[in-house]
């Protein structure tokens, strides 16, 4: 884990803007319509990557993945865990 003693260090929780063509892959699979997995893959990891160098050129001490191979907080959930119902 990554600490100083001399100041705060930066961070974030959450989700951070995931680009357009992602949000529409994501959610296409979300509702059945098939999607390249290896190409949807390759999609998350370079926002991944994308979002990453963003958070160090803005002086963030420690990063994360903005969380883009997740389609949505409200829907994640349902993919993770039984149990639950319905539409999302």
């Amino acid at each position: 884990m990554k600490r100083s003693t001399e100041r705060f260090l930066t961070t974030h929780t959450g989700s951070l803007p995931r680009p357009e063509d992602l949000i529409r892959a994501m959610f296409a699979r979300e509702e059945g319509v098939p999607v390249d997995a290896a190409a949807l893959a390759a999609r998350i990891r370079s926002s991944v990557a994308e979002v990453v160098r963003k958070q160090v050129e803005a002086g963030i001490d420690v990063v994360d993945d903005g969380e883009m191979s997740k389609p949505s907080y409200a829907t994640y959930p349902k993919d993770r865990l039984t149990g639950f119902a319905g539409a999302s």
